[in-house]
């Protein structure tokens, strides 16, 4: 009989732990980072795209932001640490396109059909970079 209770109070404590992690949670945790990111760039970017890595580290969420600097007048980036207890984003300065190049959906699929097409396994970006 003291078994029951005990697991009861066991699937008490693991149920908080269960929704934190849930689907719905984890897409709560990207739009939180991407909003606070956003907020938080120096500049205002032209179209800036986010992408979140979707769960984070056990301690930070990490975004990078993409977009047309007009200060600048090319493509940046800016790498974005979410404190997920404090809820604070601390923003690195802009990186320039030609050290730092974040490869979009559609330019990875054009590389997967093209080395479907022509065995070619290596790849380079529009610059001609592999």
């Amino acid at each position: 009989m003291r078994a029951l209770p005990l697991a009861l109070i066991a699937l008490s404590l693991t149920a908080p732990l269960a929704h934190a992690s849930s689907p719905e949670a984890w897409e709560e945790f990207r739009a939180d980072v991407e909003k606070s990111c956003l907020a938080s760039l120096p500049e205002a970017l032209g179209t800036p795209t986010v992408f979140v890595e979707p769960t984070g580290t056990e301690s930070y969420g990490i975004a990078a932001i993409e977009g047309l600097s007009p200060e600048a007048k090319s493509q940046i980036t800016y790498v974005c640490i979410y404190d997920k207890q404090k809820k604070t984003v601390e923003m690195s300065p802009p990186i320039t396109a030609d050290f730092l190049h974040v490869v979009r959906e559609s330019e990875r699929a054009a590389a997967a059909e093209k080395k479907a097409e022509t065995g070619d396994n290596t790849t380079q970006d529009p610059a001609g970079q592999e």
